[in-house]
């Protein structure tokens, strides 16, 4: 009897190891968003004919949101999926209270809202979100700004409703930080922040991680 709990105990005492590799790696298994600001991930386009703004030029930037893999020697531990992505999306203007808004973030695979007229009043309020599996990446809209305007503006569907121009959304010539936070339906939220240059001229501008 007194082998017998002798191993026991060594037995309980080898799986305490084994019982914390194991909620490790139950952990670590969670999402893990990484946001990228680059300007590989913008778009500058001059619009066509029969475009609403055809002959204009706007350029979009963005941020690449991306669900890593674990790295080497983990690699073979699966993570989880990112589901049901919303992100929101916070402008503070540096040395000044008084130009700062937020803003709920519109995902750029979603539909835009002239081409789904029946449901555009839901997606105004309830944007679409997005689900991210581990490797996959999409690309969220942070600002547009057009050729000849000073001032740029934050983008999401309520653009639509204003000729791309948001009132509440406008951001003059200056720096900004740009806070972004990605709740999942996981139950994690990730944040990251950004710095944000709005010049006269697009080619000045830039978003950049800090």
């Amino acid at each position: 009897m007194k082998n017998f709990f002798i191993q026991l105990i060594i037995s309980f005492i080898g799986s305490i190891p084994a019982l914390f590799f194991a909620l490790w790696v139950e952990k670590r298994r969670m999402p893990k968003l990484k946001m990228i600001a680059s300007e590989e991930v913008n778009t500058d386009n001059t619009y066509q004919s029969p475009h609403l703004h055809a002959g204009e030029r706007w350029k979009f930037f963005r941020v690449l949101v991306r669900n890593k893999a674990f790295a080497f020697p983990f690699r073979w531990i699966p993570r989880q999926t990112a589901e049901n992505c919303r992100a929101k999306i916070e402008f503070s203007e540096i040395g000044s209270e008084q130009r700062n808004f937020s803003m709920i973030g519109r995902w750029t695979s979603t539909p835009e809202l002239p081409h789904i007229p029946n449901d555009a009043i839901l997606k105004l309020f309830h944007p679409d979100p997005v689900t991210i599996p581990i490797n996959g990446k999409e690309y969220l809209d942070i600002i547009t700004k057009y050729e000849n305007d000073k001032e740029a503006y934050g983008w999401n569907n309520n653009a639509y409703l204003h000729n791309w121009r948001t009132p509440n959304y406008k951001l003059e010539r200056g720096k900004y930080t740009v806070k972004i936070s990605i709740a999942t339906q996981n139950g994690i939220t990730f944040t990251q922040k950004f710095e944000l240059s709005i010049s006269d001229k697009i080619e000045d501008m830039y978003l950049k991680n800090l």
